[in-house]
């Protein structure tokens, strides 16, 4: 499993990045400062570096170059964050020794498929196969094999941001949700979203129901379970429809609904 470490000094901030790249399928380690990043990459070398333009104790770029210019880290790639305007950047990137540069603002699914496509770039392809359990089925007698299940909070990452995460990692498992509106579930295959179970509903009705309800009411816990890839054909299929397709109409959806209401 690839490793990213990720730079960042606000806790509060780095969590909703550092969820959605586990989410996608990689090892995470955080450092909170430049020197304990380089710390942390000399004990373990990781094979990608996301750092925030402020880490405490240096800037990022000070950080980048440090990187670069040690021969045991400077072949990692290094993507830095800026919280500048978009052409403050785009200056930033001819400057700078990182790999990739963008917007700090940048959804976490942008950053999070950067990520993937310079790994695979770099011949890390398993970057973003389809998620195993890496389990052996329990024997008979013994119980169930622990899951490999990811937790979170829908007040730190949203709905949107955890599907789309689940989806750029390629993972096939069960989604499964606790939103004040009720339980739901949305099921994915090799990343694309194939069934959805909410307020009685099944399908698009489903999928869409729980991004309304996610987006009405910032609350609620999320929990993906993979399933074993052999397990896969098994899973309900009642949604054909693409998942940017399926969020594009429901952002249109969400914008009409708030200009009727005078947002």
């Amino acid at each position: 499993m690839p490793m990213v470490l990720l730079i960042d000094a606000d806790p509060d901030h780095s969590v909703r990045l550092e969820k959605a790249l586990e989410l996608a399928g990689y090892e995470v380690s955080v450092a909170s400062s430049g020197s304990g990043a380089l710390t942390m990459a000399k004990e373990s070398q990781p094979d990608m570096i996301v750092s925030q333009e402020l880490v405490g104790d240096m800037y990022g770029s000070e950080l980048c170059s440090d990187f670069k210019a040690n021969p045991k880290t400077r072949e990692i790639p290094f993507i830095l964050l800026l919280d500048r305007g978009s052409a403050q950047v785009a200056v930033a990137a001819t400057r700078s020794a990182a790999d990739m540069v963008l917007q700090a603002k940048s959804p976490t699914s942008t950053v999070v498929t950067h990520v993937g496509t310079m790994l695979r770039i770099r011949g890390l392809a398993s970057a973003l196969r389809p998620v195993d359990t890496a389990q052996k089925k329990p024997e008979k007698g013994k119980g169930e094999a622990p899951g490999a299940t990811i937790q979170g909070s829908l007040e730190v990452m949203d709905l949107t941001e955890v599907t789309q995460a689940v989806s750029i990692g390629r993972k096939t498992g069960r989604l499964e949700l606790s939103l004040p509106a009720g339980d739901g579930i949305i099921l994915l295959d090799s990343g694309r979203v194939v069934h959805a179970e909410f307020g009685g509903e099944k399908g698009e009705g489903a999928f869409n129901g729980l991004m309304l309800a996610s987006h009405r009411e910032k609350a609620g816990s999320f929990s993906f379970i993979p399933v074993e890839t052999e397990e896969a054909p098994q899973l309900p299929r009642t949604i054909n429809k693409d998942l940017d397709k399926m969020l594009l109409d429901l952002a249109v959806e969400i914008d009409e609904q708030q200009k009727s209401m005078g947002f």
